[in-house]
């Protein structure tokens, strides 16, 4: 609508331009019919020279103005990406904020997450931009705080243990990653699917590796922010030599690869179960 707008204003300023031109040209012609040859020669020059003129001050005024237009839309488009990011940073703190290890929970956290952090690609407005990285900085400061526990004696944040990434509910006090994988482990159920009742869903407490990786990733460093979750890549990193927030996430990571529970029973990967 704006760019109609200038272009309207910009033709009729040339119309306008045409009949002043056309008017001063008629009253010199006639005032020089006095005059000799050469100056009338010389004003039959004249709406050629000033129609040319006009012509290019209104490129030159259309040009500003197309780019005003785009730098505008530039910003009105970066301020839509910067609120929706913004949104889906608050849904990521507010499904986690209460330290739970509920599968769905999660997978929800990280799904929000990496597409909040793949708005930052559609980003162009440098001060928008600006916004976005305190935004992400901030909340990654705020995670921080949500995924550690404090250590009573010193007081710092220690990592989450890995026990907690079973999905169970006593998370603090389970001993071994084998006691918490056992626990979170599905017993099979009979039931007679009748049309009266719904038949019970399959519950996995363990939370799924991905969403794991995705939000302590996000956590760590900035990585590629155009991902969605099952694009996310496995940990290659020895899990001993983990040091940060990340360690009992890691530890988690690894038992999963070595060990399963079904039914209350411990199994060993291999590649024929894996």
């Amino acid at each position: 609508m704006k760019k109609i707008t200038s272009l309207l204003i910009i033709g009729l300023s040339l119309i306008v331009l045409s009949v002043l031109v056309t008017a001063i040209y008629y009253t010199a012609l006639s005032v020089a019919n006095a005059c000799d040859d050469d100056i009338l020669e010389n004003l039959s020059l004249l709406p050629a020279i000033v129609l040319s003129s006009g012509v290019l001050v209104a490129i030159i005024t259309f040009s500003r103005e197309r780019k005003k237009q785009q730098y505008e839309q530039e910003r009105h488009t970066s301020e839509i990406m910067l609120n929706r990011a913004i949104d889906g940073f608050q849904t990521v703190i507010k499904l986690l904020s209460d330290k739970n290890n509920s599968r769905t929970t999660w997978v929800r956290a990280a799904r929000t997450l990496l597409k909040s952090t793949a708005l930052k690609n559609k980003i162009t407005s440098e001060d928008y931009l600006v916004a976005y990285e305190m935004e992400e900085e901030r909340v990654r400061s705020e995670l921080y705080t949500i995924l550690t526990v404090q250590n009573p004696s010193t007081g710092e944040r220690d990592p989450l243990p890995p026990q907690f990434f079973y999905g169970i509910e006593d998370w603090k006090t389970c001993k071994t990653l084998d006691d918490a994988a056992i626990k979170s482990s599905s017993n099979a159920v009979a039931y007679s699917v009748t049309i009266n009742e719904v038949p019970p869903q399959p519950f996995l407490k363990p939370l799924s590796v991905k969403t794991v990786i995705a939000i302590f990733d996000f956590l760590e460093f900035p990585k590629d922010t155009n991902k969605e979750l099952e694009e996310i890549e496995d940990w290659d990193e020895n899990w001993a030599d983990s040091h940060g927030i990340d360690q009992g996430a890691r530890r988690y990571v690894q038992h999963t690869k070595e060990k399963f529970a079904i039914e209350g029973k411990l199994h060993e990967r291999t590649k024929n179960n894996s």
